[in-house]
């Protein structure tokens, strides 16, 4: 990790991921508490998570193509952009009215939609950009940055929406997104993949993406690993669903705890970042990725079992811990088996597919929730990471047998400090 702080790229990523990560926590939790304790009913929030689903489902094909045609460097900046010109917009409309609620849907739907871009560009820009040894230790370093921003906007939002309200909230994030953009743009950049471009500038979006497809249906068992590997993701997203209403109606508890929950969670991340590298020596990656997966469900029925304020925030760290152990270990094998010129589609496919999960499981939740409370929904995620570690079995040996191919390792593209 020391080896790494000294490449100024490094540092300059780590720098601009930390402020946008910082920005978009807060304004989650921030306008997430906010419908759920504006109208006393989830259905708003979870129409509005349902929307952004829809939309990330028809864009996520061309997310992808995108990514894999053009400098990743400038989409990442295009993105902290327009998370500062939507805020500061929505800021400045603060100090002449109220907020109304279809305002704070609008800023959730851009915040999400930057979501689902920001990562699979970040993959495929530090792929690009350093060495393949040390994927694995700037993946896990990331990984601690991103948890340590939430950490940080989970106690601030805590703090300022009880005594200052969304305003100043919104405020301090839209600083957050400019100080990204600045620090990103101190970084030199080459797009490796531009001669590969242009041998493709005639070819549709939609047949780019289909390339995607017929790769991975090459490649034995990556089917199976990558729709089972996101549903400890897919739990996490849900959770930002439940989490609220749990709080706010199960344990009657107020957005101190809720926000305490955000914060122990990314204490349990940046704790499994730090100790992924021994974890993952010690006990290897195929038990370790399983091994997690089953520890969350268990989390996630212990919350029911025991609905108490203080639990929930103990096994929120939990959470964080095996959501971030197991997204570690599908990041870098994907790295280590997928060449540059497929990563931003590749990424994108199981995006979509993992959409279409989320949004059948948000229309079930949207709908039953009101009446059955947010209890069901927290077992019936465990359900289904039970049944994603048994695919994670079944897929991983095939896996791990390709990593470090020759085919993978010419392709990694040119290398820069």
């Amino acid at each position: 990790m020391n080896e790494i702080f000294r490449i100024r790229n490094f540092r300059k990523l780590f720098l601009s991921n930390l402020f946008s990560g910082f920005g978009q926590g807060m304004t989650m939790i921030g306008i997430s508490w906010y419908l759920v304790e504006s109208t006393g009913s989830a259905s708003l929030l979870g129409s509005t998570m349902l929307l952004s689903s829809i939309m990330t489902l028809l864009l996520g094909p061309y997310f992808g193509t995108l990514i894999d045609r053009f400098s990743r460097k400038t989409i990442l900046q295009l993105e902290q952009l327009g998370g500062f010109s939507v805020l500061a917009l929505v800021t400045a409309w603060g100090f002449w009215g109220t907020y109304q609620e279809w305002m704070m849907v609008l800023v959730f739907l851009a915040s999400m939609f930057m979501f689902q871009i920001h990562e699979p560009t970040q993959s495929a820009f530090i792929q690009e950009t350093f060495e393949q040894k040390d994927y694995n230790v700037i993946n896990s370093t990331m990984e601690i940055q991103n948890q340590t921003a939430l950490v940080l906007a989970g106690a601030f939002a805590g703090f300022l929406l009880g005594k200052y309200g969304l305003h100043i909230v919104l405020i301090l994030n839209t600083l957050t997104y400019l100080i990204a953009f600045l620090s990103l743009t101190g970084i030199d950049y080459v797009f490796t993949q531009e001669k590969q471009v242009e041998k493709y500038l005639r070819t549709s979006w939609l047949s780019q993406f289909q390339q995607s497809w017929v790769y991975i249906k090459e490649k034995r068992g990556f089917i199976v690993f990558g729709i089972a590997a996101l549903i400890p993701f897919l739990a996490v997203m849900l959770t930002n669903l439940l989490n609220p209403i749990f709080v706010s109606q199960v344990l009657g508890e107020d957005v101190a705890i809720y926000s305490m929950g955000e914060v122990t969670y990314s204490i349990g991340a940046v704790l499994a970042g730090f100790l992924l590298t021994w974890f993952r020596g010690k006990i290897g990656a195929f038990p370790y990725m399983v091994g997690n997966f089953i520890l969350m469900a268990i989390a996630l029925v212990m919350t029911v079992v025991i609905p108490m304020g203080s639990v929930f925030v103990l096994l929120s760290a939990f959470m964080g811990w095996c959501n971030v152990s197991t997204r570690l270990i599908r990041q870098t094998i994907y790295m280590e088996l997928l060449p540059n010129r497929f990563m931003g589609r590749v990424l994108s496919f199981f995006r979509s597919i993992g959409t279409c999960m989320r949004l059948l499981l948000l229309a079930l939740f949207t709908l039953m929730l009101d009446s059955t409370g947010a209890s069901v929904g927290y077992l019936v995620l465990a359900g289904l990471l039970v049944t994603a570690a048994l695919g994670i079995v079944f897929s991983m040996r095939m896996l791990m047998q390709q990593v470090d191919t020759p085919e993978v390792v010419a392709d990694q593209g040119t290398v820069k400090h």
